[in-house]
């Protein structure tokens, strides 16, 4: 199979400055919809808040970039607690763009992805590049691979040793093999037979537990991870390997269970590390797992209403799938309307290319189970900043007042959402608007684009 080479080489990227000297100072309502909003206090807030939770009790933390793909919010994950010096990448692009701005300068930046043949002359040379100040892990989870790469070091007259994560299935049929499958075994005894590889650990994502609404689920699932991982390390020891083994796991629902009701499991047959992405962000899924507050979410995208539709108590607004992703989840509709208050009570319940159908919630609460009227506080342990969800200039009471008035919409109006899924919906964007606990742009992130 031909090489084939990242797109970072083609940089096709909108320049910082210009963007930054455009809109940075400008208020919110100054800008084009749809937009997308990061309040960088409260990213910053669950980044610190989740690293020095893992470190307290015991655990390596690796942080997952995949969300926003940006050179700001990986400094500022990297940065958190006593700082994290490992992180996970989906792309290859990831990788480049972390080592050409030097955020890993020490440290392990892995592959996520088991490793497909095209992009090992990409991963050899990115190894070259940072040469003995971070290492390259890659993802294995087949025999193939293991071949590939003996194949790809003798073709190229390498002696280097590839440092692989073995992939565990935990149940959720993605990537990875079954912890106690003949498969996995196989697998183990293959990499432990190779000259080409060595084993650093055993991985598993379990993205079934964004089904929790409770921390005792999410705890459940958090615990089931650790079994899965531990008992194909258990075989890697039954098969003879002595050395050192990093167990990791995570997802954002079992990370934030794990760091909130753990007990260390014993007989652990590696060190425990603890993975996640989407927990600088948060999002509707996350807030159904009832392990965050609303006041948590640093995501919202910006967009205005253009027509209303009284005779069947509906709107439109300017924010369609290409905003917000075609992604659902355990709670009703593409996304929730959060700002200004008067307008909460709205789901972006139907959505087109470019346009997107606001529906009724009965209820207006942003989650069944989670009123913001009864809780006024998040993991954080913060209070909630009523600025945060006012309209300039307009008392609460007043907000509230118009509710009854004009049932919190009008045609021009400008609303923010918050979307199902924070990852699809930041790729979907150019540029993201940065506040800080306002409503005023204090920066502009450029998210990395291709693969």
């Amino acid at each position: 199979m031909p090489p084939s080479h990242s797109t970072f080489t083609h940089p096709s990227l909108p320049d910082k400055r210009s963007l930054v000297k455009e809109f940075v100072g400008l208020n919110l309502d100054q800008l084009r919809t749809p937009a997308l909003v990061i309040d960088q206090s409260i990213f910053r807030d669950n980044c610190e808040r989740l690293t020095r939770e893992a470190e307290r009790r015991g655990m390596r933390f690796r942080a997952h970039v995949k969300t926003h793909k940006t050179i700001e919010g990986t400094r500022i994950q990297l940065g958190a607690g006593g700082g994290v010096k490992a992180v996970v990448c989906s792309t290859m692009v990831e990788i480049w763009q972390i080592i050409q701005h030097g955020l890993v300068e020490e440290g392990s930046i892995l592959y996520a992805m088991p490793v497909s043949l095209d992009k090992m002359e990409d991963l050899h040379n990115a190894q070259s590049e940072v040469r003995d100040k971070a290492v390259i892990r890659l993802m294995v989870d087949h025999p193939t691979q293991i071949e590939a790469l003996k194949n790809f070091n003798e073709r190229n007259g390498l002696r280097r040793k590839w440092s692989v994560f073995i992939k565990v299935d935990g149940g959720g049929k993605r990537a990875g093999l079954p912890s106690d499958s003949k498969e996995m075994k196989d697998l183990i005894a293959l990499c432990l037979s190779s000259s080409h590889v060595e084993i650093f650990g055993f991985y598993s994502h379990f993205g079934q537990s964004y089904t929790s609404d409770s921390l005792d689920k999410a705890s459940t699932y958090f615990y089931g991870e650790v079994e899965c991982v531990n008992l194909a390390a258990r075989s890697a020891r039954d098969l003879g390997f002595t050395g050192k083994l990093v167990l990791s796991v995570g997802a954002t629902p079992t990370a934030h269970a794990a760091t909130r009701q753990f007990f260390m499991p014993k007989d652990l047959e590696g060190e425990l590390e603890l993975h996640a992405g989407n927990y600088c962000m948060l999002d509707l899924q996350q807030l159904h797992t009832s392990l965050i507050s609303p006041s948590d979410i640093a995501i919202t995208v910006l967009t205005r209403i253009i027509s209303l539709y009284p005779l069947r108590d509906e709107a439109l607004c300017d924010a369609g799938a290409l905003a917000m992703s075609k992604d659902t989840g355990p709670i009703s509709g593409y996304g929730r309307v959060v700002f200004p208050i008067s307008a909460r009570g709205w789901d972006l319940g139907r959505i087109s290319q470019e346009h997107g159908i606001l529906v009724r919630n009965p209820s207006r609460v942003l989650a069944p189970h989670i009123d913001p009227a009864q809780s006024s506080e998040g993991i954080t342990g913060r209070k909630k900043n009523v600025d945060r969800v006012e309209v300039r200039g307009k008392k609460v009471e007043d907000q509230e007042e118009e509710i009854v008035e004009r049932n919190g919409l009008e045609i021009g109006g400008l609303i923010r959402i918050i979307p199902q899924h924070a990852c699809l919906t930041c790729a979907s964007f150019p540029w993201f608007y940065v506040v800080d606990g306002g409503e005023e742009v204090v920066d502009v992130w450029i998210p990395w684009k291709g693969w």
